[in-house]
């Protein structure tokens, strides 16, 4: 399920790290991350900002460059580049993992025990695409992954009323042709919307037609019933249209919500994530017509709020939007639905400026291209579209970022007071040219002392609707039944330390954290929740922050299920892990209590 409308304010929040005092600091992923380049002095509880940089020159990626080449300025401020690294995809095919024990998941780890680094999610967004276009797109998929190859972590996701996941992460190509093949095209009912237009407009139509004729005898008698259908046909007509635009409205929302639930899935793995959406989009300021007592006037929906909330998200997550429009490129009349009407003596009829002869959907002016690009200029992506080659851009997506350069810096501005800051990279390197720079647009500062700004319950049950798993904190669980007691299970759960905030008081390291599980499918609403203080000595610490911190709990069923959802919000800071726990009978149970 995807709530509607805008979410919490901060959405997923950026990477980051908690680094401890001298003492602590070489212990962990908590402070393995600043490697050679690391600042003389540790801090704690700093938020390190990195940002995933991918510079072309005129013959392709430009792989030459220093730490000196950059310049990384956070809301107009220059900051010093702390953490510095070429991440080059050969390297991460070459990356060692060791398999998940048996009946362990992982939020963040495949069963193979890999971490996704710089993966792809191909979104199929059915809920703003026609039919005959997503079937053609499809078919144009599975072209480029015949030719795939193994190494590249790719996910396949659909978006028709609610985002399902058609494929998670492998980099196999032949799962990803298996579950496209299965998948239909869906048709979308608010795209079918625009028809109530029309529909309404032969209403008008009819209501006019059962007037009498001009020059009647009767003529003068009818006035009045002639002006009452009048103001019935348009009030017939603006009902057409505010169904219309309560459809489109529909489609932002669940659309936005999408993009953001998928931005906090990807927000805890590493690297540059790409999301490639390929979607026949929606305007960003669409125009719509009324009749006023047959006078048409001009009003116009903006959705750029709702465009800039779902870009902040995937921003905070590194995450770089690649729309691909499947209405490929042709001339012809363009479809009624998808160009603007204006009022006639009948009602509302396709506007004259845009009838046969322009450039239909796939051109550079069709709706939703102003859309696409927002979201691609604002996270770092590149928009394709006015094009039949689909195959050929997902292939230039798939190879954009095969050398990128990863910056790290410690804001100098010490408000981290949850706002949204914007990033801007220079990159001046002598005697290279330099074609395109793209990178990550803003982050959210965190903000420890404002307790997950009143949000961690709604937060929390977000996630454990939310049909993919958040990332920010990562979990290992497994479920075990419990030997002789029927429904009850032994849950444990390895949460990573690397993330959460920990405070210091005296001789301890404290946080705040909810914990919460419901099964599924579930009969009702009901699961558990219980708030967590952890406390830790700095023995207890350093073994945690190198193999995790575990909690074990019973659960008991109170009807039949297959998963449980296990859902830790950092209680401070509103970041979230989640991880869906199968609940399987295996040959051995848990001895009883």
């Amino acid at each position: 399920m995807i709530r509607r409308g805008p979410l919490a304010k901060h959405g997923p929040l950026v990477n980051h790290r908690w680094l401890l005092p001298l003492g602590l600091a070489t212990l962990g992923s908590a402070a393995a991350c600043c490697a050679e380049d690391a600042p003389s002095v540790f801090r704690i509880n700093t938020q390190l900002v990195e940002v995933d940089v991918v510079v072309d020159g005129k013959h392709g990626p430009a792989a030459n460059f220093t730490k000196s080449d950059f310049t990384i300025l956070d809301n107009g401020k220059p900051q010093q580049i702390a953490l510095f690294s070429v991440q080059s995809s050969a390297a991460r095919k070459d990356a060692k993992a060791s398999p998940l024990a048996p009946g362990v998941v992982s939020n963040r780890l495949t069963r193979a025990g890999e971490e996704p680094a710089s993966p792809t999610v191909v979104l199929w967004d059915a809920l703003n695409t026609e039919t005959a276009d997503q079937a053609w797109v499809r078919n144009q998929v599975i072209s480029y992954l015949r030719s795939m190859q193994p190494g590249d972590p790719v996910a396949v996701y659909i978006l028709v009323k609610n985002l399902r996941v058609i494929q998670d992460f492998t980099d196999d190509p032949l799962p990803l042709i298996q579950a496209l093949r299965r998948t239909n095209a869906e048709q979308s009912a608010d795209l079918s919307a625009p028809d109530l237009t029309d529909l309404q407009a032969q209403t008008g139509m009819a209501l006019m037609a059962a007037g009498a004729p001009p020059g009647s005898a009767d003529a003068a008698q009818m006035a009045s019933q002639n002006a009452a259908l009048m103001l019935l046909r348009s009030k017939a007509i603006d009902a057409g249209g505010e169904m219309s635009d309560y459809a489109l409205r529909d489609q932002v929302y669940i659309t936005q919500a999408a993009l953001e639930a998928i931005a906090e899935h990807l927000s805890g793995l590493p690297g540059r994530k790409k999301l490639v959406w390929i979607s026949g989009s929606f305007p960003t300021i669409p125009p719509t017509q009324r009749d006023n007592l047959g006078l048409a006037t001009n009003e116009y929906l903006d959705f750029s709020p709702q465009i800039e909330h779902a870009i902040r998200a995937l921003n905070g997550a590194n995450v770089a939007v690649y729309p691909i429009d499947p209405r490929g490129l042709s001339t012809g009349a363009v479809s009624a639905s998808a160009r603007p009407t204006q009022l006639g003596p009948g009602g509302a009829v396709p506007s004259a400026a845009l009838t046969a002869g322009t450039l239909a959907p796939g051109s550079l002016t069709a709706p939703g291209i102003d859309t696409m690009n927002l979201l691609a200029g604002g996270t770092g992506g590149e928009a394709f579209y006015a094009t039949n080659d689909a195959t050929g851009a997902i292939k230039s997506i798939m190879e954009d970022g095969q050398v990128t350069y990863r910056l790290g810096f410690y804001p100098s501005d010490e408000k981290l007071d949850g706002s949204y800051h914007s990033i801007s990279v220079k990159v001046a390197h002598k005697g290279t040219p330099i074609e395109d720079v793209r990178a990550r647009k803003g982050y959210f500062a965190l903000d420890a002392k404002n307790s997950a700004n009143g949000h961690w319950r709604e937060r929390l049950n977000e996630s454990m609707q939310n049909p993919l798993e958040a990332t920010q904190l990562g979990l290992q669980a497994s479920a075990t039944p419990v030997k002789g007691a029927a429904g009850v299970y032994e849950l444990e759960i390895t949460l990573d330390l690397d993330g959460l905030h920990l405070e210091h008081q005296k001789d301890r390291w404290v946080a705040s954290i909810a914990f919460g599980t419901l099964p599924s499918p579930s009969e009702s609403t009901k699961g558990t929740l219980e708030t967590i203080r952890l406390s830790l000595t700095e023995g207890r610490l350093r073994a945690a922050l190198k193999d995790g911190y575990v909690l074990r709990r019973k659960v008991v069923m109170g009807h039949p299920a297959t998963n449980l959802r296990v859902v830790i919000e950092d209680a401070s800071t509103g970041i979230v892990g989640s991880v869906s726990v199968p609940l399987n009978q295996p040959s051995e149970a848990a001895p009883g209590p």
